[in-house]
């Protein structure tokens, strides 16, 4: 349908109005993601390409590399390419945004600062601060992050979980002395002995780690009478001082993705964007919600010639269909992230996750489609299981015949 541009206006006018009312922060984030997409439809395409014939590291540099670029529209629409694998559509624009953000919690395969792997969060989960690394600082990493975070949420891709609430808070503009850091936001253990060591009542050493550590932050050195207070003072600057150049940074690349009128506005949003680790796990329940299960009725084949129904043909479906229900209640949520990914080409459940049973060797995917296709040959659940694990574990790699 083609419409007027008094008609278009009007749907971005009221597109514009909703995301400031509307109860549901997820239905929030998303109509202004569509408003900003929307309105910069006709900008030039951004191309996204890896080659997964190249090495882990080539491709982790090609996509830091993509998100390094400067002046760049990010509402723009979105075309990713995977040279070596046949796949096509948004399945393959799903993959990249779910390989970013993978790569953002578990590290790129970059040497920066001497290391194999460049982590730019660390600590543990719920808790995760901002590396205090120089050079991922001079590299503009920092931005990279806020740039993949934003980027992917415009696109209703995965997030970033478990930042410190103490990160999220001084990221967006909150008080240094409101700032709810804790214990656990300090990723390095022996800070965080040092700390505990100072809220005790053990007695401190009057020289060694303790004061070095005070002497370097221009801090004083510990005494009966300010320990506690110190302690406080160590905490604050492990986890704030050290990282407020990275947080600028992080939030730099935030807003030029165009998140921070909905992030100021909407400030609900913010835990949609920063989920806790434990809200992104994926319980079974919330992917058999999802699967639109294939009809007794009719068998597809990988012809797309129907065939007539029989009994046998009837039997595949329910045994195959069981095994997969089987699978799925017995994965863990990081099993379960690994075949939605393999199924819709990222970890995010789709609202109708299809199912076929067909006539074929192994179980593929047709991403674009959010469509499992199963073959009907299975009697056991072993077979089914292994083959079904060892197809899913090439998401990574591309999507070979999906």
């Amino acid at each position: 349908m083609i419409r007027s541009i008094e008609e278009t206006e009007e749907i971005e006018k009221r597109t514009n109005r909703e995301w400031r009312t509307v109860s549901d922060p997820k239905e929030a984030g998303w109509l202004f993601s569509q408003d900003l997409l929307h309105r910069d439809r006709d900008s030039n395409t951004l191309f996204l390409s890896l080659d997964i014939r190249q090495d882990r590291e080539e491709q982790d540099r090609a996509l830091v590399q993509f998100y390094k670029k400067d002046n760049v529209r990010w509402t723009s629409s979105l075309q990713s390419t995977l040279r070596g694998d046949v796949a096509k559509g948004s399945g393959v624009d799903r993959h990249v945004m779910s390989t970013v953000i993978f790569r953002l919690m578990n590290g790129f395969h970059i040497n920066l600062g001497k290391v194999a792997v460049t982590k730019v969060f660390e600590g543990e989960p719920d808790h995760l601060i901002p590396s205090v690394s120089d050079e991922l600082l001079d590299n503009n990493m920092f931005a990279v992050a806020g740039r993949m975070i934003g980027h992917s949420f415009l696109h209703c891709g995965p997030r970033l979980p478990g930042l410190s609430p103490a990160i999220i808070h001084i990221l967006f503009e909150g008080s240094l002395e409101s700032a709810p850091v804790t214990i656990r936001d300090c990723s390095d253990l022996d800070v965080r002995d040092i700390i505990m060591k100072l809220q005790g009542d053990a007695e401190v050493e009057e020289c060694g780690i303790t004061n070095q550590l005070c002497l370097s932050w221009d801090l004083p050195t510990p005494n009966a009478t300010n320990r506690k207070c110190l302690s406080e003072k160590i905490l604050l600057h492990a986890v704030i001082e050290r990282t407020k150049h990275q947080i600028n940074q992080f939030r730099q690349g935030l807003i030029e993705t165009g998140l921070w009128p909905l992030l100021i506005h909407r400030r609900d949003v913010i835990p949609v964007l920063f989920p806790r680790d434990s809200e992104a796990e994926i319980t079974p329940q919330i992917v058999l919600d999802c699967i639109i299960w294939p009809s007794s009725i009719t068998v597809f084949f990988e012809s797309y010639k129907a065939k007539d129904e029989d009994e046998s043909e009837i039997m595949d479906v329910h045994r195959v269909s069981g095994f997969l229900k089987t699978y799925i209640e017995n994965a863990s949520s990081t099993e379960l992230k690994s075949l939605i990914k393999f199924w819709t080409g990222w970890e995010v459940p789709a609202t109708e996750m299809k199912v076929e049973i067909v006539e074929a060797t192994f179980p593929t995917a047709a991403t674009c489609f959010e469509k499992l296709r199963l073959p009907r040959h299975y009697t056991t659940y072993k077979a089914f299981h292994q083959n079904l694990c060892a197809c899913i574990s090439t998401s990574d790699s591309g999507f070979g015949c999906t």
